[in-house]
């Protein structure tokens, strides 16, 4: 149970790393699930590779600019970096 209480405080001081990761990763496997049904085919190229709607770009940046949001706030000047740089990467999505 002490083990457990560790692992979780890990997770907590590198959330910043692990949720974006998780975010990345959840969004590609769904994409590779996706793909493999709709195609009925197999396609690994799907889960490294990026492209393709849903973007996992946005997802990252969305989920890095949320949690900045809750941790620091709204009038914070890092939330307000960060909400520029989502911009940034979802305007450069269509381009």
């Amino acid at each position: 149970k002490k083990k457990m209480g560790r692992v979780f405080e890990v997770m907590m001081q590198y959330k910043y790393f692990i949720v974006p990761f998780g975010v990345w990763f959840f969004i590609q496997l769904f994409k590779l699930i996706y793909d493999l049904v709709t195609t009925k085919q197999f396609n690994f190229k799907r889960i490294l590779g990026a492209g393709g709607m849903p973007s996992s770009h946005s997802a990252v940046v969305v989920s890095l600019t949320t949690m900045i949001a809750k941790a620091e706030g709204l009038t914070s000047p890092v939330f307000g970096v960060a909400l520029i740089f989502s911009f940034i990467v979802m305007y450069l999505l269509f381009y």
